[in-house]
């Protein structure tokens, strides 16, 4: 997957100067009255044409960068709410601090950003731009090669636009990801156990019985507090005699079946499965941590 980058467009900008003239026939509390309610009108109409603004900003956004898209006979990213959110933040984060950048002082990285909005992701990516229109956004992304590589990335299956105006200017964050199906701990369990007998049965051999284990759920969440993949954990502490382990991480219940190795081939009578769902040094963002142990 291309590296995201950013791009700053440059626009010229006019700035009129209104020459004051006098007031004349008016009580002075009556004029410091009007004044007043005008500008407190003018900064209500102001903050609700921004907001519609920007909301529309994000629609065309979306618009044209699924166009590209589908030109090219790839398939629409979704629009994810939560996706959004954090888009959203980082723009207001940007707007603020008249900055564009992908991680502002006292922000976390992408992942971590996009995990405390959606937790079940295994690819993302990001572009910012600043630019005077959605339409010159998207034109200035299309003709940086980084930009362009994450707009059109098959990885991808969902998109949040989050555009923030400030002055004549829009901030925007586009927060692409593939968002994954998210299981309890108990489903994936399950799924582990449908799977390694449903491998068994398609190679020949009988399936195994299931053996409680809620060790193995410790042990599970004690490779993620370790940061490291360890099958052996589960061949000790058992009355069992075991035959065989294996232990890995997943984000996607989908890579569950492609992980199991060689246990669908060998001899065994029973198994036990054990999973914890938590981030660690090297997952910022939470991945399953899974041990599968077979008996004879």
């Amino acid at each position: 997957m291309a590296p995201s980058s950013w791009i700053v467009t440059q626009y010229g900008g006019q700035i009129r100067c209104v020459r004051a003239g006098k007031l004349l026939g008016w009580n002075l509390v009556a004029v410091r009255a009007v004044v007043l309610v005008a500008m407190v009108l003018w900064l209500v109409a102001g903050a609700s044409f921004a907001q519609s603004s920007a909301l529309g900003a994000e629609e065309e956004i979306l618009r044209l960068l699924n166009q590209e898209r589908q030109s090219r006979a790839l398939p629409a990213l979704a629009a994810s709410e939560p996706l959004q959110q954090a888009a959203r933040k980082h723009s207001r984060r940007m707007a603020d601090a008249h900055q564009i950048s992908h991680k502002l002082s006292g922000e976390h990285d992408l992942t971590r950003r996009l995990g405390r909005e959606t937790e079940h992701f295994d690819v993302s990516g990001e572009n910012v731009a600043v630019a005077a229109s959605a339409a010159r956004a998207h034109a200035a992304l299309m003709h940086s090669p980084g930009h362009r590589a994450n707009i059109l990335d098959s990885d991808y299956n969902s998109v949040g636009i989050g555009v923030v105006r400030s002055g004549g200017e829009i901030y925007v964050t586009q927060d692409f990801a593939r968002l994954v199906e998210g299981s309890s701990v108990e489903q994936i369990e399950n799924r582990v156990a449908a799977d390694l007998n449903r491998q068994r049965r398609a190679a020949g051999n009988p399936t195994l019985r299931r053996i409680d284990a809620p060790e193995l759920r410790h042990e599970a969440c004690e490779m993620a507090s370790h940061d490291r993949v360890n099958a052996r954990v589960g061949l000790t502490g058992t009355s069992y005699q075991a035959s065989g382990s294996v232990a890995f991480t997943a984000i996607d219940p989908a890579q569950i079946a492609g992980s199991l190795g060689g246990l669908p081939r060998r001899p065994a009578r029973a198994f036990s499965v054990g999973a914890c769902y938590q981030s660690s040094d090297s997952h910022e963002n939470p991945v399953y941590w899974i041990i599968v142990v077979t008996y004879l």
